[in-house]
């Protein structure tokens, strides 16, 4: 793993937000284990490209050849959902650490992310007028206020599949569209939060994974097919469909040297978390 770092607090019975900044591949960061007694927000950077599959998501042996194929790594995370696509520079993965005693802890699991996505409708909103007096012209969240799901898992048939092809309780759309990713993973001990927002969505390269298995699948069939002197005809993907009409990149401007843009998001959200 990289370099990681921790900024100390202090007076932490005004339960403040210790920050954390590592460096790493998706699986090492995945397995950075997090303090179980206080408040605590990470901010991860990848240095190689990733698909993340769920805790309960098997990985398909079509799966794992793509990868191997393409130089990419297969991560496992430890909370639920399908698979996500991560790399260097795409996106802001950051985590945060709830403790169960922390007032704000709700058990109530469909309910237990909505405060999390005001906050990051919040940091987004903020993002974005930063975006508007910094870019002119760019298209950005101005267009529409992100808005907090907070009913029941939407498309869940692709979302196991996919993380960003369903919309979770707790997760933030802007113009109907997906930009806040949330997963949970709880125990006695509190919660860890994991949130991606992207900086640019590409779905090509998550799709040329997951659909490895479809095209084998297919080719099979087509092979098949054409010794019985069957007519083959082609079909596209649904999960495809969602992921490339369904989810949007945050609108954010690029960051500078100094200030990199998944450092501005991380610091948006961390100015909106409560104290």
């Amino acid at each position: 793993m990289g370099e990681n770092r921790r900024v100390s607090t202090v007076e932490p019975e005004k339960r403040i937000w210790e920050r954390e900044f590592f460096s790493g591949t998706a699986q090492e960061l995945h397995e950075a284990e997090m303090p179980p007694a206080r408040r605590l927000v990470r901010l991860n950077s990848l240095t190689r490209p990733a698909v993340v599959l769920g805790s309960a998501q098997r990985a398909q042996p079509a799966w794992v050849n793509a990868v191997e194929q393409s130089g990419i790594d297969l991560a496992r995370r430890r909370s639920g959902g399908g698979a996500v696509w991560l790399a260097p520079g795409e996106q802001c993965w950051i985590d945060l650490w709830l403790p169960a005693s922390d007032p704000l802890w709700i058990s109530d699991v469909a309910q237990s992310s909505w405060w999390l996505g005001e906050c990051w409708a919040q940091a987004l909103t903020t993002l974005a007028g930063h975006t508007t007096a910094s870019a002119a012209g760019a298209t950005t969240l101005q267009a529409a206020a992100p808005q907090v799901h907070t009913g029941p898992l939407l498309d869940r048939e692709f979302a196991q599949i996919a993380c960003f092809a369903g919309l979770g309780s707790g997760e933030v759309t802007v113009n109907q569209r997906k930009v806040v990713g949330i997963s949970q993973r709880r125990s006695r001990l509190g919660a860890r939060f994991q949130c991606v927002v992207y900086i640019q969505w590409d779905p090509e390269p998550l799709l040329a994974v997951l659909e490895s298995t479809e095209k084998q699948t297919d080719e099979g069939a087509h092979r098949r097919e054409q010794s019985a002197g069957v007519s083959t005809t082609g079909g596209s993907s649904g999960l495809g469909s969602v992921l490339r009409t369904r989810v949007q990149a945050a609108g954010i401007a690029p960051g500078s040297a100094h200030v990199p843009v998944e450092r501005r998001v991380f610091d948006a959200l961390v100015a909106s978390l409560p104290q």
